[in-house]
This record gives C-alpha cells, structure tokens and sequence, in this order.
C-alpha cells in the first residue's frame, strides 16, 4: 500500500474531484461463508425427507430479524417442504451495534446476516425494492413513500414466481410504531389475491409469469416464548399460547428432531443470533416449551375454515401423487403410474436411510432420478393442457435437483473447488484446484469438470474413475476476463422514493448477484449420470481466533483510492492550509505505477502538485 501525504492545498475544497491517473475509485463487500455446514449422513437425511413433497411455504416479512426462524426450520428441514422468505426492506433504516455501517453498506450487512441464519433454518431469500427509511407511525406515510403499488407488484412477482401454497404474513393490527411491518402484511394479503388475477400486473404475465392463487394466507397471531417466539433476547418463557379454535393454528417448534440433535426452536434461535448488528443473543435457547401461532385469514380449501387444523399445510396435498390435480379431473392414466413409482422411489429411499442400508439408499436414489427424469420427458406427450405441464414440470425440476444432491451424498462424494485468491482484478491469472472425494463403498467416475466465468472458453478437467477411498484431484490456470466488472450489489436508492432499483440483468428479488465463477461437475455412477454446480470459493484463515473462512471470489477494481478526510469544511475568504492523506491500493499481482494528484478548482494549489506510485506486487 502507498500512502502518500499532500500538504498544504490552499483552501482546498475537499468534496473536489481526486484524480489517480492509473485507475478509478470501488468499493467491494467481501461475503464469507462459514466452513462448517451441515454434511455427511445428516445432510443426506434432510434430502432424503425433500424427494416426496412438492409444498412451497412463503413466509412475508418487513425487516431481517423479523422472520420466525423456527418455524422456517421445522418447515424446511423438519418437514422437506420447500421454504422461501420474502423480506420487503433490508433493514437499511435501523442502527449497528457492531460497526460503522449504515444505510446501502448497512443493507448488504444485513442481507448478509439473512443469508447466515438460512444456512440455519434452510430457508431461501427474497427481497422487494422497499427502503427501510426509519420509525413509521403510519402505515398511509409507508405506502407514500414505499409506493403501494410497487411494492404490492413486487409482492405479486414473488408468489407468481416461487408459487407457494401456503403464504404467512406478519400481523397488521396495531397502531403503534414500526408501522413497516403492518404495511408488509396488508400488502402480503392483498397479493396473495392478486397474483391470481391475470388483469392485475400483466406485464408480468408478458415477460412469461403466470398467474398463481396459494390455497392459504395467514397472519401472525402470537409466540409461546421469548422475544416474540423468535429465539432473541429473552429466549425461553412460558408454555405455548392455547390452541384455539377454527381458523387459528398453533405450530410446535419445540419438537425434538432426531437427525439434527436440536429442536426447531433451538435451530430458530441459532439462525436469529445471526441477527448481530441488531444485538442478538449468541445464546441458543435451552429445552423448553415453543410455539407460534397463525390465524387461518383466507384460503380456496372447501371447509378449512372449519377445521381444527393441527398444521399450517393441513387440507394442502403436497404430496407426489398430488400433482395430479394440475392434470384436471381425467388425469392420464401414464401420468398417475409414474407419479406414484416416483413417490415410491422416494418412501424406499428415506425407508433404507433409517435402517441404514446403504445399498438400498443407492438404489432408490438413482431409480427415483431416472424416473423424474423419464416423467419430465413424456409430460408434452401425455395430452396434457399447458398450464398443466407447466405447473408439474416447475414441481418436478425441484425433484430432479433435490435427487441429483441426494445422488451425490448417498456416494459419500465431497466436492471442493478453491481458488488460490479471493479478491481478485480484471484480466488477473488465477489457480483454480479442484476435489472430488470418495468416502463411499463403489467406484465413481468423473466425466469432466468445467469451469464458467473466465476469458478461455471451455476449461476442463478430464474424465477419470475415482475409486472407493480415492481422491480426484486437478489444478487449473485461469485468467480473469479484462471486462469483468466488479463485484457490486445490484440495487441503488431512488432519488424521489424509499425504494430500491434493482438492476435488470439480475433475477428479482434475490440477496445479491450470482457469482459468475462457477464449476460444473459432471460424474457417471453404475445407473445414471449427474451435473452439480458449485461457486469457486477462496478459503481462508488469518485469524486463528475465527477458524477456517470461505468466501465467493469478488471482483476489485486494479487501483482503489481513498481520500482522508473525506469531507471538511473551510471558511470561505480564510487562506488555509489543510493536509489531506491519500491511499492507493493495488489489487492486481503484477507491477503497476503511476501518479495520483487532485482536480482543484482555479487557483488553488497542491503541495506536491502529484505524486507518484509504484507497486511492485498486489497491496
């Protein structure tokens, strides 16, 4: 790093323009990953629970920390049902606990905290364009500056794409302050409507949505424990709220769940003290009574309302053999044969698992794989309407995905790809290393591995058999595209409104932009075949204190320059002199000068005028 001292520029006005003449200005924030995911015979048993239900859960909230965690992890891996959060805001509004940041570096801080509980709870994250712009009163105040319509579309575009079948919204009663969250609720109702009237939003029925009604809505309606049931400060309390009766559900988080060790609500508190800019308790809450409790609001199921329901996907068939019902009421007989041979396959394959016959579990893995497959071959040839093969298809893709990472574990193949840096500069060579891992009992071959987001084109390893107890190794040189731009987020502030623009290239609603650094392995077994993608990740471990750290690679511009004080104020017609310290970092692995000076306004000077800098690795 150079640092070079400017002294004396007279009556410098230092919200000027600073020039280095070898670069320009970014900022980049680096996302770690920690080392220490879920693996192994437990990760297997939470795919395993996945293969036979098709039910998407949808949990609406207004801020991070706002979501119960428990409740997602009884949902996701409790239960296999896949389980989405969309959060209006990124709570870019509130304060920090633990650092300087605030507003967008604030956002990305806590989107990153999001991403960090659902390595937890196993949720997926989605987000509208609202801001967090502080305290509200008023939920009229919140649709003014939110844009009600926007945001009730963003709403809409999110059930039209994870189309979910339950839906569960926060509470919208109350007059008090942080009326953010009673808006997130009034608007989740709402869209829970709209996004299955096609004259509401076609635009985005034109850029290929379609429309989606869920069978169920709920509003919040009270926690058994804590601070809100959500495992924060507070942690364990009293006994569950009463059941009630028709229309409201209570959802037991305090169950003890075998494979994982823990109960939902202690996975729940977990994932929250993730929550750390917003001082969450680090402590897991200890065994104990929880619940939380959904008041049934809307729902097309006949008779629901007059159920007592024991959970919140009661009356929704979510199974297999319920897909069925997209093919209308003379559903093919083919597609009711192969329906119900997948769901076999995958009752036979969770049934091995809590035996523990491996073999077994190798066989119904990659039966059910060939016949998800197979299906989502035949479905344009069954007569099937295409709303129908559309709807079961969008199910089915899920199955084939879930079966392909159960393939993977049911081998005991651990994958690795590690890049020798993290931080990284246009047209920067690089070393990606990659590992394919066999613990398991049968041989397994490697087809090849292939590498996307570098300048060559078509960068592979080569095909080899990897024995029981072996390990597959390659090393590959890389080169970074000279245009690739840096790693930035993806939504900016608008000037008249608290919302969010997200840019276009990227899918919306999602926490940041994918990685473009991708590996594909490809790997053949006795009867099928796979493709898993995985992020090329740099690893990490400068502080002995923290461990091992992961993080995607993320771009930086070549040269970096900060100017110290970034703003001061100077009396006009007081000659001044005022020192200035600039930084000039050097991101890129070979030699590098050049020479930094500052733009003034006419007749102001600098002393030195410019300086120069000369790098002689990356700093």
């Amino acid at each position: 790093m150079y640092t070079q001292e400017i002294m004396k520029m007279r009556d410098l006005v230092l919200s000027g323009a600073l020039c280095v003449l070898v670069a320009g200005v970014g900022l980049v924030g680096l996302r770690a990953q920690p080392a220490d995911r879920v693996n192994g015979r437990t990760a297997l048993g939470l795919v395993l629970r996945q293969l036979n239900t098709t039910g998407t859960f949808m949990m609406a909230t207004a801020h991070p920390d706002d979501e119960n965690n428990g409740v997602l992890a009884l949902l996701s891996k409790g239960e296999g049902i896949r389980t989405t959060l969309v959060t209006a805001t990124r709570g870019d509004g509130g304060q920090n606990e633990i650092g300087p940041e605030l507003f967008d570096a604030l956002a990305t801080l806590r989107t990153e905290e999001l991403l960090a509980a659902h390595r937890l709870d196993g949720a997926e994250q989605y987000f509208t364009r609202a801001v967090d712009f502080g305290y509200s009163f008023s939920r009229d105040e919140t649709f003014e500056k939110w844009g009600r319509e926007e945001i009730l579309a963003d709403f809409v575009r999110m059930i039209r794409t994870i189309r979910p079948d339950v839906i569960a919204g926060m509470s919208p009663d109350g007059n008090g302050g942080g009326q953010h969250h009673q808006a997130s609720a009034v608007l989740a109702h709402e869209a829970y409507a709209a996004a299955a009237d096609p004259n509401r939003f076609p635009e985005q029925l034109a850029e290929g949505l379609r429309p989606w009604q869920a069978s169920k809505f709920y509003f919040s309606a009270g926690f058994g424990f804590g601070r809100g049931g959500r495992g924060g400060r507070g942690g364990r309390g009293g006994a569950p709220p009463a059941a009630g009766g028709p229309r409201m559900t209570t959802v037991d988080t305090g169950r003890f769940d075998s494979l994982l060790g823990r109960t939902y609500a202690e996975i729940g508190s977990h994932a929250r003290s993730m929550h750390k800019c917003q001082g969450m308790s680090p402590l897991v809450m200890l065994p104990g009574p929880a619940s939380a409790r959904y008041r049934l609001t809307e729902t097309t199921i006949p008779g629901q309302n007059d159920v007592r329901e024991r959970t919140l996907f009661d009356g929704v068939d979510s199974s297999i053999e319920g897909l069925v019902r997209f093919a209308g009421a003379q559903a093919p007989r083919d597609l009711v044969v192969e329906l119900t041979a997948l769901s076999r396959h995958g009752a036979t394959a969770l049934q091995a698992f809590e035996r523990g016959d491996r073999a077994a579990q190798r066989t119904a893995v990659l039966a059910g794989l060939a016949a998800v497959r197979n299906l989502r071959g035949q479905l344009r040839t069954l007569g099937l309407a295409d709303d129908a093969v559309f709807e079961i298809d969008f199910r089915l893709a899920q199955k084939e995905s879930q079966y392909e990472e159960a393939a993977l574990l049911v081998h005991d193949l651990r994958l690795e790809v590690l890049s020798d840096d993290g931080v990284v500069a246009a047209d920067q060579p690089v070393t990606v290393s990659a590992q394919v891992a066999n613990y398991g009992e049968t041989a397994v071959a490697v087809r090849q591995i292939r590498f996307d987001g570098f300048a060559s084109a078509n960068i592979t390893c080569g095909a080899d058999v990897v024995p029981a107890g072996a390990v597959y190794e390659c090393e590959s040189p890389m080169r970074l595209p000279e245009t690739v731009p840096a790693t930035d987020i993806h939504f900016e502030r608008l000037p008249d409104a608290a919302r969010y623009r997200f840019d276009p290239d990227v899918p919306f609603g999602l926490p940041f932009r994918p990685t473009p650094f991708r590996a594909i392995f490809e790997l053949d077994f006795t009867s099928g075949r796979i493709a898993i993608e995985r992020p090329i990740v740099h690893r990490h471990g400068s502080d002995i204190f923290a461990g091992e750290k992961r993080m995607e690679l993320q771009v930086v511009p070549r040269f970096a320059v900060e100017a110290t004080p970034q703003i001061a104020i100077i009396p006009l017609g007081a000659p001044d002199a005022r020192e200035v310290r600039v930084t000039v970092r050097h991101a890129g692995r070979e030699a590098a000068s050049g020479a930094v000076a500052l733009e003034l306004p006419a007749g102001w000077q600098a002393t030195p005028a410019r300086a120069p800098v000369e790098f002689s690795r990356e700093d």
